[in-house]
């Protein structure tokens, strides 16, 4: 590639500096799509047994309890009362309102939430007149249950809910008591976030129910009229409607099988005398009714429409998810850690997800109708901001075939929408956050193994990205890098007098994907754009302020921004740091910690702050503390391998893991984003984490249990921590592939054909081990 980079630097406080030495193991080779169950060892272990599905549904986890398959495109969930709650579940409720199909797991906005199937009793027929809730029935949370690809429910009337799914549709038994009439409500206007328009449709001779609903707006984009999609649903029952009727907005038409307006739903009752259980099957589409349906015919065949293969198909669920989930194997350790565990890495591969039909066909970033590569799946939700941390890296190592086509989705949405998606929902990119994480995303996909799409066109597309203000998507109107025109010219992204977002954090993710970026380069054989991606990723030194200590906002003349304080995210007229503080954006350099330490006045004192920065770990987002509920911080703990003090890194960790999370209600200690935090508790639980953003350099913790085994495409890793526990964080030695290993840092790519870490833990710090600066992580200034 011969494009050239250009920009403007001030001269930063670490000139001079020397590169950290490297390893020379080289770059993951592309790999074999996955491990697939009996390849290598055909006895499972039965670890469904330990994941909760209810993991994280109380506070502001966002998490949701119901049935979904790996990575699947619906999700058929119950909505409570209060379903707000973004995932659309709290574990705060005692009533349900409904059963939609699409929900995202622990994003911080709610969406989705569409096509609330309800079963009623006694004939309640009345239009909610715009309420979604107005169908909602309590229940006791002792009456429910949840395990990977299956969710049931008994209200307290006694109709009792179950339901699993495939990755593209549903399969539903409803049983009724008694003799009361027995009705379902279908919502076709319950989106989360409010229907513009919708539509349902009635055929009594098939025993089918269609409709659509446009609407979305992730993150209350509606005034700024992007994000918004149409989907579709297909739903097929086993039995007649004994009557049936529909609502067109408040006006119910008995006996009619059409209903449109911006709320819209349909009643139908069932003839129950020779059986109280009712059978349905759905889909769902972003393209149309009838690829809803085909999606239906291709993963659940109404051949197969018995309470029999209803219970086959609850069993098939739990078979894809178990055979995923032993992917990696734990042993050793308590139940409440192994259900600790399960549950944070089932609740990673809940996301991104599935978007295309199963006929291959999808809706474009450009509006339009497009059919996949053969042999590929596109891709959905990308939580950018958020699972380029470490979500990302899981995935391309234990799914790499799922991974490399979410990279070529990324890549796809940028050759048809004109840029590459921020936070990416189903069938747009809704705008929000900020940054560039497509460039760490797709980066980090490559590194941890998942290469098969198309590298070049990619990096080509990152690159243009980075250097070309004018990246935008039309149809969105987002541009790719906001603020890219002042970062390229001044080298920092400066205070905006009429107001901005987050312009000292905007610079540093900028940093950070143009160091994940030139790594990518680097990695494919492209040395001239690697170099000066490189040094641009420097520009977070420009805003070292060595008389505070901190990182702060210029002013266009680079002169500081007035009104600074560490601990809240406003000064003056701008906010300068999206979700954190300067206390807790001061670290954002995980490529260049050396760096950063040597403005510091050095390693000792780096540490001590450091030190003072963990007096509190989970202090929220206007503390000059660490918050490790929010992804700025959550790289901080791994800083002192980099400082000479892994002992520290170790015992950090392991306070985060033990006090934060757990497997239970309030798992987490924030939001879950779409598995970014679950990814983060995996890998510590491993001893292991990703710190610098497109490198394939694994910083190292200590493992939580005395053995894990990852089964790679290419070769099993298995992790041995002679003495490990709760209470024995402490690395006493290591050998890495057999050999005394002093660093506190790994390649994967020493590993990724397959390898052995043996640790041997303790609880006291050993604190000679991985101390020698001259073993620290590698960190990259200019």
């Amino acid at each position: 590639m011969k494009t050239k980079l250009t920009f403007k630097q001030i001269t930063p406080p670490l000139a001079g500096l020397m590169l950290l030495g490297t390893t020379s193991c080289g770059v993951p080779q592309k790999s074999s799509d996955t491990v697939r169950s009996g390849e290598r060892d055909a006895a499972l272990e039965d670890l469904v047994q330990y994941a909760e599905p209810m993991c994280g549904t109380a506070a502001d986890n966002n998490t949701f309890p119901g049935a979904v398959a790996p990575f699947g495109m619906i999700q058929w969930s119950p909505d409570t009362e209060a379903g707000m709650r973004k995932g659309g579940y709290s574990d705060a409720d005692n009533r349900i309102s409904g059963f939609s199909l699409d929900h995202i797991s622990g994003a911080g906005c709610s969406y989705g939430e569409d096509f609330q199937f309800m079963p009623l009793l006694g004939g309640k027929e009345a239009p909610p007149d715009g309420d979604r809730t107005a169908f909602a029935q309590p229940f006791s949370h002792s009456h429910e249950t949840a395990k990977p690809g299956y969710y049931a429910v008994t209200f307290d009337d006694g109709v009792k809910v179950e339901l699993t799914t495939t990755v593209r549709s549903g399969f539903g038994r409803f049983t009724y008591p008694g003799t009361e009439p027995a009705t379902m409500a279908i919502n076709a206007a319950s989106d989360v976030n409010g229907s513009d328009a919708s539509g349902i449709s009635i055929n009594p001779a098939t025993r089918e129910i269609s409709g659509w609903s446009i609407g979305g707006y992730f993150c209350h984009t509606r005034a700024r009229t992007i994000d918004k999609r149409k989907i579709y649903f297909y739903a097929v029952f086993d039995r007649p409607f004994a009557a049936y009727s529909t609502w067109s907005d408040d006006a119910l038409a008995k006996g009619a099988t059409n209903g449109t307006g911006t709320a819209s739903g349909a009643f139908v009752t069932f003839d129950t005398s020779q059986g109280r259980t009712v059978l349905a099957k759905v889909g769902i589409s972003y393209v149309s009714v009838a690829d809803a349906k085909a999606n239906v015919e291709a993963e659940s065949p109404l051949s197969e429409f018995s309470p029999t293969d209803f219970d086959r198909a609850v069993a098939s669920a739990g078979d894809t998810w178990n055979a995923l989930l032993n992917r990696i194997r734990v042993s050793g350790g308590t139940t409440d850690e192994k259900q600790t565990f399960y549950s944070m890495l089932y609740h990673a591969l809940l996301g991104p997800c599935v978007v295309s039909d199963a006929n291959g066909r999808y809706l474009g970033y450009d509006g339009e109708v497009h059919t996949t590569e053969s042999g590929r799946v596109q891709y959905g939700v990308f939580s950018g901001w958020d699972i380029y941390r470490s979500e990302c890296q899981l995935l391309a190592m234990i799914a790499p075939k799922e991974a490399s086509d979410m990279a070529q989705s990324l890549l796809v949405d940028y050759q048809q929408g004109g840029a590459f998606p921020r936070w990416g929902v189903m069938t747009e990119d809704s705008g929000v956050m900020m940054g560039d994480p497509a460039a760490p995303m797709i980066a980090d996909f490559y590194a941890y193994g998942a290469t098969n799409f198309d590298a070049q066109a990619a990096l080509k597309g990152l690159i243009r990205a980075a250097t070309d203000p004018s990246v935008r998507a039309p149809r969105t109107k987002t541009n790719e890098r906001d603020a890219l025109a002042d970062y390229l010219k001044l080298g920092y992204v400066p205070e905006h007098q009429n107001g901005g977002y987050g312009n000292v954090s905007m610079t540093l993710e900028y940093a950070s994907a143009d160091f994940a970026l030139s790594q990518f380069a680097k990695a494919l054989g492209d040395e001239t754009d690697s170099a000066p991606l490189l040094a641009h990723a420097q520009n977070w030194s420009n805003l070292y302020n060595p008389e505070t200590g901190y990182l702060q906002m210029r002013r266009r003349d680079g002169s500081w921004a007035p009104g600074f304080t560490n601990n809240i995210n406003r000064y003056d007229r701008d906010t300068a740091y999206v979700e954190g503080t300067a206390g807790q954006y001061l670290w954002m350099a995980p490529f260049n910690y050396k760096g950063l330490a040597a403005v510091m006045g050095g390693r000792d004192i780096a540490a001590k702050r450091l030190d003072t920065f963990f007096t509190q770990i989970n202090a929220r987002t206007r503390s000059e503390y660490c918050y490790l509920g929010n992804e700025p911080c959550l790289e901080t703990p791994w800083i002192y391998d980099f400082l000479g003090q892994p002992c520290k890194t170790q015992g950090i960790v392991r306070r985060a893991m033990t006090e934060l999370f757990s497997s239970g209600d309030r798992a987490y200690p924030g939001n879950d984003d779409v598995g970014e935090m679950s990814s983060w508790y995996v890998f510590a639980a491993l001893g292991t984490y990703p710190e610098l953003p497109g490198s394939d350099v694994l910083v190292l913790g200590s493992p939580l249990f005395p053995k894990a085994v990852l089964r790679l495409p290419d070769g099993d890793v298995t992790i041995t921590g002679n003495g490990a526990g709760k209470e024995a964080p402490y690395v006493q030695s290591l050998t890495v592939n057999g050999r005394p290993w002093t660093k506190p840092w790994i390649r994967f790519a020493d590993v990724s054909r397959g390898g052995t870490l043996v640790f041997d833990l303790g609880p006291a710090p050993n604190t000679g081990w991985g101390s020698d600066p001259a073993d620290a992580p590698p960190s990259y200034p200019q």
